[in-house]
């Protein structure tokens, strides 16, 4: 997470799996996400900014890759720019982003996948360039944005998300999905990031408040499996299918 500009960006990057390189995939990702995010001139839409700096982290994660001679090296990644109540989601590939409002869970964002199991369609280190999906929510109190790694829907289905979302105690909520997958036997890292929107007052006081008492993050490898993590990035490679 960064906060700039009176903006938050949040973000999710899981290596692909059956690459080699996902972890360096997942950091150059986000590193540059972040940075070209928050470049934007002044004046251009988070819209615009989001996208932009999504499609330059595509860029870096073909450079990083052949710096490090990790040819094929990829990630998902899945983001969000919250200034105020307004909320730019963007995605590429599997990694979601998902809604809770008043105890209804909405997923906000479309997976990219192929036919087979694990594979997906579009995500960062593409040779052929990258379109990501931008999304607008206008945010109300009391609303929890969830932004995860595919290490969680694996094995928690969306109806099952919805009643374990809305505790107050975000840091809870977060161990306790960890735990649950775990419980069902994950074999891949799980990355989760719950933000709450916060109310009028948390609203005007954003810039100060809202690391320390409206977010939760929290990144854990589960079994079987080793994390590679930058900020909120993941370098975990699937459990073969």
């Amino acid at each position: 997470m960064r906060e700039e500009r009176r903006s938050t960006l949040l973000a999710v990057a899981d290596g692909v799996g059956g690459q080699a390189g996902g972890g360096t995939a997942s950091a150059a990702a986000v590193d540059t996400l972040v940075r070209r995010f928050f470049a934007a001139p002044n004046g251009t839409s988070p819209s615009d900014a989001l996208a932009t700096a999504m499609r330059e982290a595509n860029d870096a994660v073909l450079a990083r890759a052949g710096e490090s001679g990790q040819p094929g090296a990829a990630s998902t990644l899945v983001a969000a720019a919250i200034a105020g109540s307004d909320a730019v989601i963007g995605n590429l590939g599997d990694s979601r982003a998902y809604l809770l409002r008043d105890g209804q869970l909405r997923r906000v964002t479309a997976d990219h996948s192929g036919a087979t199991p694990s594979s997906i369609t579009r995500f960062v280190g593409d040779p052929r360039g990258v379109q990501p999906d931008v999304f607008v929510e206008t945010l109300r109190a009391g609303d929890r944005l969830l932004l995860c790694s595919d290490g969680l829907t694996r094995h928690v289905a969306d109806e099952e998300l919805a009643p374990r979302l809305g505790g107050k105690d975000l840091q809870r909520t977060v161990n306790h999905l960890v735990d649950l997958v775990n419980e069902r036997g994950g074999a891949d890292n799980v990355t989760l990031v719950l933000y709450a929107a916060p109310g009028p007052s948390g609203l005007a006081a954003f810039g100060r408040t809202v690391t320390s008492v409206a977010l939760a993050i929290l990144i854990a490898a589960v079994v079987g499996s080793a994390a590679g993590a930058l900020l909120f990035a993941s370098g975990a490679l699937p459990a073969s299918p």
